[in-house]
């Protein structure tokens, strides 16, 4: 054996262990896919995400998953929501993964666009037609044209649901600020609150829809940008008569809670909105049922790659991040100052501005 070939071979066996330290493994016949949201925040985030030199962009191409979903919040709310930046995210998230790449909308893309602090101002309403319009009607860049079997709600079109192997996924549009019926500025009141009706009676046909032709299935993957966990425990659910003063994520919480109940096979939430990244079962009467809190959000500036292997009846699902190959936290720490050592300096800025 030559020196050059003992030396390749020295440094092949470290190599490997370096990209496995501290990675969760995973059996071969696992589905994997990538999640991240609430970001691009900031500019270093921004440059993060960008073909070709970016780091998560890189990964995210050496990866080639079958699908990378976004849980929205492309923008951070102090932004103006124009259509040149609406157009350039669009145009980054077709980009990471061309034609595998499914969005739902968060509260900073549209339902925010309203406030005082985000320079230009604009009826929330219209900039959710013009979302819908830009990301689904016209959907230039043809974000899932490559993503087989992929269907979207006619009454509903960001509503998508697909399978990959045995793992039966669907989005649904649930953005933060109380499910969109929190802080209504621009728009007629009455029409955004008839919206809010609107979109959660289509959530819950699609719901009911998803479980209803997954019986086959391994596993169910439901996507969406609220953290439906953070809610006032004395708020009612809401109601024609207190459309308002009410949890607006009450109603299809309790209806996954039940589906999960029925299905009995593991079912994921993965969502956006805080800055708590982690992956746990949020109720011990459902085993079945885990929860991801995806990365961003300033906190954790990373995208993660899930993994469902239908092998391990413990842990079904394990989630590492794409850059740090970390196992995600098992605690939900919504503590914005204890800010993770991979999240850029210019970070810790903007938070601190």
């Amino acid at each position: 054996m030559t020196a050059w070939l003992r030396f390749f071979l020295v440094w092949a066996l470290f190599a490997t262990a370096a990209y496995a330290d501290d990675s969760t493994p995973v059996a071969g016949k696992a589905t994997r896919f990538v999640v991240l949201g609430d970001m691009p925040y900031t500019d270093a985030e921004y440059a993060l995400l960008e073909q070709p030199h970016g780091a998560i962009a890189k990964a995210i191409r050496a990866l080639n998953p079958p699908v990378l979903i976004h849980l929205g919040d492309f923008k951070r709310g102090r932004l103006s929501c124009n259509d040149d930046l609406f157009q350039d995210h669009y145009r980054q998230i077709a980009q990471l993964n061309p034609h595998k790449a499914v969005y739902t909308p968060g509260d900073n893309d549209w339902t925010d666009c309203d406030r005082f602090n985000t320079g230009t101002r604009h009826d929330e309403l219209e900039r959710l037609d013009y979302l819908r319009q830009l990301f689904f009607h016209q959907d230039r860049q043809h974000l899932t044209k490559d993503i087989p079997g992929l269907i979207r709600q006619r009454d509903l079109i960001e509503n998508a649901q697909w399978n990959i192997g045995p793992v039966a996924f669907t989005t649904l549009h649930i953005p933060g600020t109380n499910n969109g019926r929190r802080e209504i500025l621009r728009s007629n009141i009455d029409d955004a609150l008839n919206e809010a009706d609107r979109r959660d009676q289509a959530n819950t046909e699609w719901l009911q829809r998803r479980f209803d032709t997954a019986e086959s299935a391994q596993a169910v993957v439901i996507a969406f940008q609220a953290d439906m966990f953070d809610f006032d425990h004395e708020k009612p659910v809401c109601t024609a008569g207190n459309r308002t003063d009410c949890d607006g994520f009450r109603s299809l919480r309790d209806l996954i809670k039940h589906k999960a109940e029925q299905f009995k096979k593991p079912v994921l939430i993965i969502h956006g909105d805080t800055a708590a990244y982690c992956l746990h079962q949020p109720y011990p009467g459902i085993p079945n049922l885990w929860r991801l809190n995806a990365p961003g959000d300033y906190k954790y500036v990373d995208a993660s790659l899930v993994a469902f292997d239908p092998e391990n009846k413990d842990t079904p699902f394990s989630v590492t991040g794409l850059l740090d190959r970390k196992p995600a936290p098992a605690i939900c720490d919504d503590n914005l100052l204890s800010l993770s050592r991979y999240a850029p300096l210019q970070t810790l800025k903007v938070l601190l501005s």
